[in-house]
């Protein structure tokens, strides 16, 4: 089967954003088919459950300068092609990540360097609406003097039963959790569910289990990965576990965490070990058992998914200037290299669309 694949990435002179190739789930194998131009620094993506609307945190040279010419996009998928439907700014850098609501009625994102974070709404159609976002601002810092010198949002995501808007800021070691549903009258802060991570650990992406119960929370500074209960009311930890070798004391950082198509597997990726880090789960439990940690060819694997029958894997090395395709091996828990280096500037985002 061959599917659509969208590949977000930070952009050159050449302002492409986004890169849209055809995937081949037996082999392996990819080739470009189009390209969305134009943008800057399309660095996340997300589709809606159709594969109908795809929506991107970017840059648009026409908003100004890049600290400031923020903002989200959608479009409409139509075959190899994106077709612009509307976009909103938001008045800072572009979006580090945007994800839409269980019952996709809206889109929030998290923006880094200003710790602002907010909730579009969207009209029937997909698009964005014109009422104004919703935002919050972080503030604070940590205990790393270079990466937590302030607040920096970088991850938002909304619980699966649409309660809480959880907002991971590496900057201050805390995901706040907002009142989603009230969220008209402005983002309501619940401490009770908050979740304080330790000191200089960075928490960078939440990730709910499709059983709704259950959170894996990745740790970039201190490439960590910590499980956690969710009963609606609390986040309760279970387990922290690391994405390294033991023996391994050079730098790194981790940047992605995914899931298997059966919800029972969980990987992670780190940049600098290059490396992605495999673990066996227990859904119900939240505990996690490390598997595999499996070297990989090219340098900085920022974001990676799987293809469609997880045979392979489609990695962008930010690094490298590279995308590549690895061949996993579902006994093992490791990935092999199947096809590439394909040139690319600076890919960080992998997303799969409709056949």
């Amino acid at each position: 089967m061959n599917v659509l694949a969208y590949i977000g990435c930070y952009t050159d002179e050449k302002k492409t954003g986004i890169h849209i190739f055809d995937a081949d789930t037996e082999s392996g194998d990819f080739r470009p088919v189009g390209c969305v131009a134009g943008i800057e620094n399309a660095i996340y993506l997300t589709l809606n459950k159709a594969r109908t609307r795809l929506y991107a945190g970017l840059g648009l040279p026409a908003l100004g300068a890049p600290g400031t010419n923020g903002a989200v996009a959608a479009y409409a998928i139509q075959g190899d092609t994106l077709q612009p439907l509307n976009h909103k700014p938001i008045g800072v850098t572009p979006p580090c990540y945007v994800a839409l609501d269980p019952a996709e009625r809206a889109l929030v994102f998290a923006e880094y360097t200003n710790a602002v974070s907010g909730v579009f709404e969207l009209d029937a159609d997909g698009r964005l609406a014109d009422t104004p976002p919703v935002t919050v601002t972080h503030t604070g810092s940590g205990p790393d003097p270079k990466r937590q010198e302030k607040a920096h949002a970088h991850c938002a995501e909304v619980s699966p039963d649409g309660r809480h808007l959880c907002i991971c800021d590496l900057g201050i070691d805390r995901v706040k959790v907002y009142d989603f549903p009230a969220r008209a009258l402005g983002l309501k802060e619940i401490p009770a569910l908050a979740i304080a991570s330790a000191g200089g650990a960075g928490p960078r992406h939440l990730l709910f289990h499709p059983n709704r119960r259950t959170a894996y929370l990745l740790h970039e500074l201190n490439n960590t990965i910590s499980s956690f209960l969710y009963t609606g009311d609390a986040f309760v930890h279970v387990q922290t576990i690391t994405m390294l070798p033991p023996d391994f004391t050079e730098y790194s950082k981790a940047s992605a965490l995914k899931l298997s198509a059966d919800g029972r597997r969980l990987f992670g990726s780190n940049r600098g070990h290059d490396s992605i880090a495999a673990y066996d789960i227990d859904p119900e439990t939240g505990k996690m058992d490390l598997l595999a940690i499996s070297r990989l060819a090219g340098a900085s694997p920022r974001d990676f998914e799987f293809m469609p029958g997880e045979k392979f894997v489609l990695l962008g090395h930010e690094n490298s200037n590279a995308l590549m395709s690895y061949a996993y091996d579902r006994a093992t828990g490791r990935l092999t290299p199947a096809h590439g280096p394909f040139a690319l500037y600076r890919p960080v985002y992998v997303k799969f669309g409709a056949p």
